[in-house]
């Protein structure tokens, strides 16, 4: 034990260093960090006009919810943050934020799994533009398919969250909102090079104004890739091809339509694992094999909205749908599996105002359908369709007492055809006192994990038996955590400790018959507990800091550490922005802690020996500059310093990169031809 809290402290030690350093720096400093606001962590629909504190304008536009009126804990990165990074990929985007693993199983467009507060992957609900992205198949979703190009935010919301959104919102929930259209027409279009020979080329044509919007948007990305063999010399490849489309209209002025729409397409190139020509008895790694991963995915959904009684009650009426098809193909076999899901809701949400008891009041109804099914049609498989229906009722109360309390209380109700039926509820906390420079803020709530798709029905030939009969699983989760603001609303540190408690989990590579892996609910309850510590910093009035830092002690029924979960993961982010703010420059640096692996059998057996992967620190530079209106340099350098690790094992990471383009934007009010201001 004592030793565990040494080195907790020598991890600490640089982050209170630095946030000392930054807290010195702003003393003197005429600067404010900018508002956050929420859009994924309640239930109800924004109000149609915002007014006070309660309601607020994000930067997409629309309507969202304050942060210090969130008990949970939340992570926003914006558009402009992603444009800074310069990044490619979501998956990128959210390493070592608080509370988040990322690891990736190979080369670029290979298995990105990203884990909240030690959870599953498939813990983690996936949100794009208010359509469920998680495949039916394996519950997951591969954040190796999402393009960062045309994205206005991401918000991770951790803490158990099935009490909004039902299964699959265990660790937490990832909402992605894209890039409205507004403003004049204008067309944006973007490309560049770089290291493995990698082609970069996206363009986006939007514009919008009060009564009707349009953004359509398209990105294509190819890489001829590196060797993640150790013992291997053949790169793997990836290309992937993105569209997205995202519009409304306003009919009447209190009736609106929006439609969204996103076609994703990758192929990727992988290695295999567990070379059956090594010796018998020598420890699995990756090796060259000439296997391809194709995912397809379409997501679509719509959005009709109806104010009432002076827009205090909304009404909507939504309809989602999920189509991913999962295709591997490897020398030896092919495992081909499609899956679809389709959501229809209405939505009812009334906002109160009530003077007497200090009080804003939100009152939320829903009521949904889903289908989902599940199709295996690979080598010796059935072809047969698996589907399962739910209906959901779920109610939410948000009260706002003298813009000091604020209070969330929700439950939800899944009636399933295919499981017992389950209840999981929510409740949250944030006090903010104005003048006090301290906010504290809790959340409590249930979640449920249903069984996947593949779990329950799919097969891999000569490897892998579904199981039929399993349960779901069902967690019970809790976090408390105090927030510090300090040099006038210059800088804040949050720090939230937090601990889950999950039963009935699923265990994907217990023995099975025939000498094949299944999946079965392992007795016992799994642990998952630590500490998040979070700072925004704004040195100057063109320097910016964010720092974070979070320890994992996670843990299976049986005691032992939990597989991927690495015990301290770390983050700092540095922004600076010159020339009057035509240039931009970010370093960030990521520390991913040592993990145990899962699976590395030894060749010829089943025998599980897990080994170490060590942790590692990589460093990235992004910098832009804008010639003229409408004119844009970019580069990156991804591994600065060109370290040689792993994130899984037996699968080399990247060494260093650099890329650099150019974009142009014709029209609009920064572009070509535009008014000339600059773009941000």
């Amino acid at each position: 034990m004592r030793s565990s809290s040494v080195r907790l402290l020598a991890y600490l030690s640089p982050i209170a260093g630095l946030t000392f350093l930054a807290s010195t720096a702003l003393a003197q400093q005429p600067v404010e960090l900018a508002p956050i606001t929420v859009q994924g962590a309640t239930l109800g629909a924004p109000q149609a006009a915002t007014e006070g504190p309660s309601a607020q304008t994000t930067s997409d536009g629309g309507d969202g919810v304050p942060a210090y009126a969130i008990g949970n804990a939340v992570t926003v990165i914006t558009g402009e943050e992603l444009r800074a990074q310069q990044l490619r990929q979501v998956g990128d985007a959210l390493r070592s934020l608080p509370g988040i693993s990322v690891s990736r199983s190979g080369g670029f467009g290979n298995l990105t799994d990203v884990r909240i507060r030690g959870a599953e992957t498939n813990h983690t609900l996936v949100l794009i533009d208010g359509i469920e992205a998680n495949a039916t198949t394996n519950g997951a979703f591969d954040f190796s398919d999402l393009s960062a190009d045309n994205i206005e935010r991401i918000e991770v919301i951790r803490g158990p969250l099935s009490g909004i959104y039902g299964s699959n919102a265990v660790g937490g929930v990832i909402n992605i909102v894209t890039r409205k259209g507004r403003g004049p027409l204008a067309l944006t279009v973007q490309t560049g090079g770089g290291s493995f020979a990698t082609r970069d080329a996206s363009a986006r044509l939007s514009g919008g104004n009060d009564r009707a919007n349009l953004s359509v948007a398209y990105h294509w990305l190819d890489t001829d890739g590196f060797n993640v063999s150790p013992q291997g010399s053949e790169d793997d490849g990836m290309r992937l091809r993105s569209f997205s489309l995202r519009g409304g209209i306003k009919i009447f002025e209190n009736l609106s339509v929006d439609l969204v729409l996103r076609q994703i397409d990758k192929r990727a190139e992988r290695d295999g694992f567990g070379d059956p020509s090594a010796p018998f008895g020598s420890i699995a790694a990756s090796f060259d094999e000439d296997s391809v991963l194709r995912d397809k995915i379409f997501l679509a959904g719509t959005t009709v909205r109806w104010d009432t009684f002076d827009g205090k009650l909304t009404h909507e009426f939504r309809a989602t749908h999920n189509d991913t098809s999962l295709d591997d193909k490897s020398p030896f076999f092919r495992t081909l599996n499609l899956s679809e899901a389709d959501t229809f809701g209405y939505l009812a949400t009334y906002h109160l105002s009530a003077p007497a008891i200090w009080g804003r009041h939100t009152l939320t109804a829903l009521v949904e359908s889903g289908r989902e099914s599940f199709t295996p049609k690979g080598d010796l498989t059935d072809g047969i369709e698996r589907g399962r229906e739910r209906m959901s009722y779920a109610a939410e109360w948000r009260g706002e007492f003298a813009s000091r309390l604020f209070l969330t209380a929700g439950v939800r109700r899944d009636d399933n055809d295919t499981f017992d039926d389950f209840t999981t509820w929510r409740a949250a906390v944030s006090y903010k006192e104005p003048g006090s420079v301290w906010r504290p803020h809790a959340s409590v709530g249930t979640a449920v994990k249903v069984p996947t798709m593949f779990e329950q029905f799919g097969s891999i030939p000569l490897f892998f038996t579904p199981n039929p009969d399993l349960t779901p699983e069902e967690s019970r989760g809790w976090d408390a955590g105090i927030e510090y603001t300090v040099a006038r609303g210059r800088a804040t540190l949050d720090v939230t400790y937090f601990h889950a408690e999950l039963a009935n989990k699923i265990d994907g590579f217990a023995p099975g018959p025939m000498g094949t892996f299944t999946a079965v609910n392992l007795p016992g309850t799994s642990t998952r507990q630590g500490i998040e510590i979070a700072g925004r910093f704004k040195l100057l009035a063109n320097v910016g800091l964010g720092l974070s830092y979070t320890y994992l002690d996670a843990r299976d029924p049986d005691g032992a550490r939990e597989q991927r979960r690495p015990p301290h993961i770390a983050r700092a982010d540095l922004d600076y922005s010159f020339a009057d703010g035509r240039g931009r420059a970010r370093l960030s640096t990521v520390y991913n802690g040592e993990i145990i692996d899962k699976a590395p059998y030894e060749i010829g057996t089943f025998a599980n020996r897990p080994q170490i992967v060590g942790d590692y620190w990589v460093v990235n530079a992004a910098a832009s500059y804008k010639l003229q209106p409408g004119v844009e340099l970019f580069a990156r350098v991804e591994n600065l310093f060109d370290q040689r690790y792993q994130e899984v094992y037996g699968y080399e990471a990247a060494p260093i990169t650099a890329f650099a383009g150019v974009k142009l934007t014709f029209g609009g009010r920064d572009g070509l031809g535009g008014g000339g201001s600059r773009a941000k």
